[in-house]
């Protein structure tokens, strides 16, 4: 008797179940590589019900973490050939049509009829063209007992030139869903689908018949589904913007010629300012300007030069005294560039800091060029290893790629951050017109004394400006005595003497 109860109310449960009669879609695809779609699915619902839902997936992740969206347009929704009510909304990467009116129930037989267009539907491979479409998905969860798919090309296309193939079943089956020509359209139908099978259908033709959007339209799609592609676009801006509030220069403005030395600015300092740098020139530089301050005398000993030290008379800059220090000391015997070398690997970050101290100090620059230059540097390394544990923890290229060269921006703007005062512009004005000074003297006019004095007044200045060899090819044949800072048993040669400096302290 218990058996008899339970099979009674069993049968009402199994009357219940509801399945779809017929289910067509119709794809047709335009020679704009739009994509327009027209759903019939016929629900047979055993019991009262307001009506169905209709997912329809268009926002994909890809493998490299990019996401792509399709462009959905829906254009109209019937019911039984009459306009239906009907809501929409966005749902795990779905656009969700709710079909049906709240307040009204239907039973039995209903068509319902979507149409929508589509565009990013048809991807390009080489050649061709590619329409990849699922075209009933396998999220339903009742039966369908008819299922057709028709798919309409443009009719320029030759059919021969036209590739094809469809599976059916449930997710990633490779059973075929049999599509054959019939007229101008391609079709194919299956029967009796389980809950959870679909149909997949992909086409493929050439592609001079489809004009797919241009590079503008789908680098604008591609931002819009991937925003954090852009961060590199908002980084440049903000970096931008940072530059040109702290980090540009006041301008210059008119540069005259300028034939003497900068008050108070030695040839060192004057080639940091030029580039915010300190050069190997600008050491080399800093050694002539002791020499010819009188503070040390460079004996030319054929394979190696010695600085001895003296007693100079004119003032020296902070950074000068501290180079003296550093290569004379407290020794009578100066050293030769030889055993200088082993002493300025040590000696040389000190110089510099020194260098750059100075000059903040006297007010040419706001803040350390060196400190600020390796602050945004550590910052853009910064950057760059975050993209590494984006790229890597979260599988995500764009993304990673995305801050790298954020990153790469940041380290690219490190150099120009260091920023002068208006005080450090003047003086940079004057280093300019010095240098400008330099490459248009005629030093044919100067009388011989003269030329001696103005030559070793500004070799230091043309050393550290990269114009030695400038400013020496001016004077060759004019000055064939040393001067009194130089000691040498051979001849002296202006032209080589700064080359020769340089080469032996190997900077």
């Amino acid at each position: 008797m218990r058996k008899f109860l339970l099979l009674l109310l069993a049968i009402p449960l199994l009357g219940a179940a509801q399945e779809i009669r017929d289910f067509y879609v119709g794809l047709r695809v335009g020679s704009d590589a739009s994509l327009e779609v027209t759903e019939k699915i016929a629900v047979f619902f055993d019991l009262p019900r307001h009506g169905i839902i209709r997912e329809i997936p268009v926002s994909y992740r890809l493998p490299t973490g990019e996401r792509y969206r399709l462009r959905l347009e829906l254009l109209d929704v019937f019911q039984n050939e009459r306009p239906a009510a009907y809501e929409t909304y966005w749902e795990d990467g779905n656009f969700v049509v709710k079909i049906g009116d709240s307040h009204v129930l239907v039973r039995g037989l209903v068509v319902y009829t979507l149409r929508y267009r589509v565009f990013r539907a048809l991807v390009r491979y080489e050649n061709e063209v590619e329409l990849y479409w699922n075209a009933i998905g396998t999220e339903w969860t009742m039966p369908i007992r008819l299922a057709r798919v028709e798919i309409f090309l443009p009719p320029e296309i030759p059919q021969e030139d036209v590739r094809f193939v469809g599976y059916q079943g449930p997710y990633g089956s490779t059973f075929p869903f049999p599509l054959s020509w019939e007229e101008d359209k391609l079709w194919g139908e299956a029967q009796n689908l389980r809950p959870g099978e679909g149909i997949t259908v992909a086409v493929r033709v050439p592609k001079d018949y489809i004009a797919l959007p241009g590079l503008g339209q789908r680098v604008l799609w591609f931002l819009e589904d991937n925003a954090y592609a852009a961060i590199p676009l908002f980084v440049l801006l903000g970096m931008t913007l940072i530059w040109w509030r702290w980090g540009k220069d006041p301008r210059v403005g008119t540069v005259a010629p300028e034939f003497t030395p900068p008050p108070g600015i030695g040839p060192a300092e004057a080639g940091v300012l030029v580039d915010d740098r300190f050069d190997p020139r600008d050491f080399t530089a800093g050694i002539l300007s002791l020499a010819t301050k009188g503070w040390l005398k460079i004996r030319d000993e054929e394979r190696d030069f010695r600085l001895v030290p003296l007693k100079g008379e004119k003032e020296l800059t902070p950074y000068e005294e501290a180079l003296r220090e550093a290569l004379l000391g407290r020794g009578k015997e100066g050293p030769t560039f030889a055993e200088l070398k082993y002493r300025l690997y040590e000696k040389i970050p000190g110089l510099r800091a020194k260098l750059f101290l100075s000059l903040v100090d006297r007010g040419f620059y706001r803040a350390n060029p060196e400190n600020v230059r390796s602050f945004w540097r550590a910052l853009a390394i910064g950057i760059g290893v975050l993209g590494l544990i984006l790229l890597f923890l979260f599988s995500n290229v764009y993304l990673g790629v995305a801050v790298m060269v954020s990153g790469g921006i940041v380290f690219l703007f490190a150099p120009y951050m260091p920023r002068k005062t208006s005080k450090g512009i003047e003086a940079l004005r004057w280093v300019l017109g010095l240098s400008e000074y330099i490459r248009r003297a005629e030093v044919d006019r100067l009388e011989f004394a003269a030329k001696e004095k103005h030559f070793e007044e500004l070799l230091p200045y043309a050393v550290a400006l990269g114009l030695s060899d400038l400013w020496a090819e001016k004077f060759a044949g004019v000055l064939t005595a040393p001067p009194s800072w130089y000691e040498s048993r051979g001849p002296w040669v202006p032209t080589v003497f700064p080359a020769r400096v340089m080469l032996f302290l190997q900077l």
